[in-house]
């Protein structure tokens, strides 16, 4: 196949450079006009995942909690008639602005007033323009802090810090082109800074543009970064413009392929897609490595261009294709996460990967077909010293020290085992931002004034409509029992919205912001039908169809498990709260579900008067919309109790109390951010193994031995558990971002111990019967490839230890780390495995493959196969 595809490329090139240069264009205009950015929170969690499926819920019900823009200032002078002025006039200027629904704040307030005569609320603005003397400023302090509601919300308990909430339009949100603007109103904001002192800003609106724009500033730092470090290696091991500029083709190429793949498929720009373009740089420069390095030995060897390059295709070719495909499974296995993001990530990655693979074989030949012979000072880096002598030391060290190789390697697991056991895992909303940057000093500064600064809420499903006037005091309850962890700020809910009215219908009077007594929680309602909206008045904490309503608070930055952990803590009293009969129901259905006569009928009284409204459920049950039944039901209490003992009693029954028992959801960005993290971590452990018994597989189809498959993998192995130890001592946490290590620096290390494996097979052909001497070449003749290819990896990757983020920075350090472990394991580990298993795996590794990885010594007819002029070598001679 390899003979074929090396004529198919040398006597097609006009063609083939052709149509990559079509779809090159077609790629560039996909890049320009389709990519759009995505740093949604919640993401990561599959569509069927049940948070995921509870945050769509309160999106649906409530339009989600993500449009809250946050600016906060120090606000003990507040009151000062020119610092109270200013805050005035930011707000004012601020609702200037298309994008902004409404403004929030002290100088910007509202109070809920009765209008006794059409018997409504409606909301009357409590400053009604700007103030212009102290004595007007102080008047409105007074009344604004007499309005329990707005203390804890829009101001601390000691009042030293003071918020502006802005509500920005949800449509905004969705499109991150037009949410821009929150630029413009965070640079409008900015200018009031020397009359307000330092604005503060935080909510979901400015941590999403604002890391939307750090991710387009990282894919331009990593690309020219990536390109930088990559054509300063190539040019210091090859001595060449040329080559340098050859090998770059194949790599803006393969960028421009990346970033159109992405725009073709409809993906967004995610922190995972960013890092796509600089990993096809770094993936595709070991590529041209391998094929430059070939093609410059054969011109060594018998300096025939027509040889040369169709050996480069036909011997070098298979073994990269083969490397670029371990590469490439390494990714895909996120394809099969379940994750969305995860999954277009893993598709992007693999298919790009392969793609540059044909890149590479195509156009280096090509252009190479088109240029002059190397002179010998371009063919210096193949006798180059320092790379003889680390070599001929790898040799030595392999060989002979193979005792002390084998006693160093279980020292180093061992001590990487204990670094192990000291990971710990995490992942918060901004733990990938430095703690010096100035959204992650904003969210600090707003969690330990205000108590928290991330959405979190509760749903609760009433299950029944209105059924939440039943209850009010038991959803103040669970607020009282949020309170008394610090994790949260103060909460809101549905019963708020009614201890506002009941302050209002009192006209005003702040010492009966409480709960009404049901008689005036009637005429109050009778206030609220006739308001402006009507039903949809309370349309902040109850849905449209007035089952589900919800309490709402701020939640502090913390980890994935730390949150699970709390939730945890929180979920079984905040359900008997809300839910203050369940348990009692719950224990008397266990008991009554295995009775039956006088003993049933006992308990079912007991519980009918215990929870009246589970009698009432169970009669509608059985009346089910029959009036007449209903009637009866309603004027013969015992007519209930000849049901008892009727089939299917008892499911209805468990039905009515079901009914009576409210679904507890808690979600929000918090919420979903943090199981997002969670499901990931399981994930991508499992997409590691699915990538080792991949590879495993793949070893086994190769060389037909599972003594060849367990020396492949073992060299693979330690640098995993090497970085995983260094992880642990070094404090480094398990998230995502550290976890794509694993599957990503395995599918790439396992590349060098299949260049080595494959040459050291087919030596072993040849001189079967002298193992040491077969592994001596292989090292000669690979070892240089690696040790280049690695170095470029190496620093390839370090690149990314420049980014902004947290998670990126250690995804670069680590992989770097990995891969030199694993370039020292591949050159003196792995050849002293071999020695060790020298009798028992000779024979096994020569058993015939299923495909060949190395054509041995075939060459291709070169009588029909012409290159350009600039060959001064006859394409004949030998």
């Amino acid at each position: 196949m390899w003979v074929k595809l090396a004529q198919f490329i040398l006597r097609n090139r006009i063609l083939i450079l052709s149509l990559i240069f079509l779809l090159t264009v077609l790629m560039g205009y996909f890049a320009l006009t389709n990519i759009k950015l995505d740093n949604k929170y919640g993401t990561m969690l599959p569509k069927n995942s049940p948070n995921k499926q509870d945050y769509e819920l309160l999106k649906k019900s409530f339009g989600g909690s993500e449009s809250l823009l946050i600016f906060a200032i120090e606000s003990k002078d507040l009151y000062k008639k020119e610092k109270f002025q200013a805050w005035y006039d930011l707000g004012e200027k601020i609702s200037e602005f298309d994008a902004v629904d409404s403004v929030l704040s002290e100088a910007k307030l509202y109070e809920v007033k009765k209008d006794v005569v059409n018997e409504k609320f409606y909301f009357d603005a409590i400053v009604k323009s700007r103030p212009t003397s102290q004595v007007e400023v102080d008047s409105l302090r007074k009344k604004i802090e007499s309005n329990p509601v707005y203390n804890g919300i829009l101001y601390n308990e000691d009042h030293s810090t003071s918020l502006m909430m802005i509500f920005i339009n949800e449509a905004i949100m969705q499109d991150m082109k037009k949410a821009q603007i929150l630029f413009e109103i965070e640079a409008e904001a900015k200018k009031f800074e020397d009359r307000l002192g330092a604005i503060r800003m935080s909510g979901m609106p400015h941590i999403r543009v604002s890391v939307g724009e750090k991710l387009k500033g990282e894919l331009g730092l990593f690309i020219f970064l990536s390109v930088g470090v990559t054509s300063l290696l190539l040019y210091f091991f090859f001595r060449s413009i040329k080559i340098v500029l050859i090998a770059n083709t194949v790599v803006f190429i393969g960028v421009i392929w990346s970033l159109g793949s992405i725009g073709a498929l409809n993906y967004d720009l995610s922190v995972l897609m960013v890092l796509i373009p600089p990993l096809i740089i770094v993936i595709s420069i070991p590529n041209c490595i391998f094929l430059i390095n070939k093609f410059h030995q054969e011109i060594k060897d018998h300096g025939n261009k027509a040889r040369a390059l169709t050996r480069v295709i036909q011997k070098i070719g298979n073994a990269t294709f083969l490397t670029n495909f371990t590469t490439s499974l390494g990714f895909s296995t996120f394809i099969f996460t379940n994750s969305e993001r995860l999954s277009e990530f893993g598709l992007i990655a693999s298919m790009n990967i392969m793609a540059v693979f044909l890149l590479s074989i195509c156009i280096l030949p090509i252009i190479l077909s088109y240029s002059k012979i190397p002179k010998p000072k371009h063919l210096d880096h193949l006798e180059k010293q320092w790379l003889k002598y680390t070599v001929v030391k790898i040799e030595t060290i392999s060989t002979n020290k193979r005792k002390w190789v084998l006693i160093g390697s279980i020292a180093i697991v061992v001590v990487s085992i204990i670094g192990i056991s000291q990971i710990k895992a995490t992942g918060n909303i901004t733990g990938d931002l430095p703690t010096d940057d100035q959204i992650t000093r904003d969210v600090v500064y707003l969690q330990e004034e205000c108590g928290g600064s991330v959405p979190f809420d509760v749903l609760l499903d009433t299950k029944k409509e209105n059924s939440f006037y039943n209850r009010c005091e038991e959803i103040e309850a669970a607020q009282a029992y949020l309170a008394t962890y610090n994790s949260f700020s103060k909460s809101l809910s549905i019963a708020d919205a009614i201890k506002l009215a009941n302050m209002a219908f009192s006209n005003g009077d702040p010492t009966k912001f409480e709960l009404p007594s049901d008689a005036k929680l009637r005429m109050i309602g009778k206030y609220v039908e006739n308001s402006v909206g009507g039903a949809d008045g309370t349309n902040g904490f109850l849905d449209s169809t007035r089952r589900i309503t919800r309490i709402t608070a701020q939640m502090r930055d913390l980890g994935s498990y730390e949150i699970k952990s709390l939730l945890d803590s929180i979920r079984p009293a905040f359900i008997d709260i809300i839910n203050p009969d369940k348990r009692f129901n719950d224990s008397l259905y266990s008991l009554i579900s295995t009775q039956s006569g006088a003993e049933k009928d006992g308990n079912l009284n007991v519980l009918y008067q215990n929870s009246p409204s589970v009698l009432n459920d169970l009669t509608s049950i059985y009346s089910n919309g029959n009036e007449e039944l209903a009637d009866k039901f309603l004027n013969d209490d015992a007519l209930i109790y000849t049901y008892h003992d009727k089939p299917g009693f008892n499911d209805s029954l468990s039905s009515a109390i079901s009914l009576n028992e409210w679904n507890v959801i808690f979600t929000g960005t918090a919420i979903v951010a943090s199981y997002g993290t969670l499901y990931l971590v399981n994930n991508l452990l499992s997409s590691l193994l699915i990538a080792i018994t991949v590879i495993g597989l793949l070893m086994a189809l190769l060389f037909r031995s599972w003594r060849m498959v367990l020396v492949s993998l073992v060299p693979n192995f330690i640098p995993l558990l090497v970085t995983a130890g260094v992880m642990g001592f070094a404090g480094i946490p398990i998230k995502p971002s550290t976890l794509l290590v694993f599957s990503i620096a395995f599918g790439i290390s396992v590349d060098d111990t299949i260049h080595f494996l494959a040459k050291f097979r087919q030596e072993l052909k040849l001189h079967e019967h002298d193992l040491k001497r077969c592994i001596l070449v292989a090292l000669r003749e690979t070892g240089g490839s690696m040790i280049y290819t690695s170095i470029v990896l190496f620093f390839g990757f370090l690149t990314f230890s420049f980014s902004q983020f947290g998670g990126t920075k250690a995804l670069g350090v680590l992989i770097s780390l990995t891969l030199f472990v694993a370039m020292l394991a591949n050159l003196v580990i792995l050849p002293s495995l071999l020695l060790y298993m020298e009798k028992k795996i000779s024979n096994k590794a020569l058993a015939e493959p299923l495909f060949q990885l190395y054509d041995e010594e075939e060459d291709i007819e070169l009588d029909d196969l012409s290159i350009s002029s600039g060959d001064k070598t006859d394409p004949d001679s030998n």
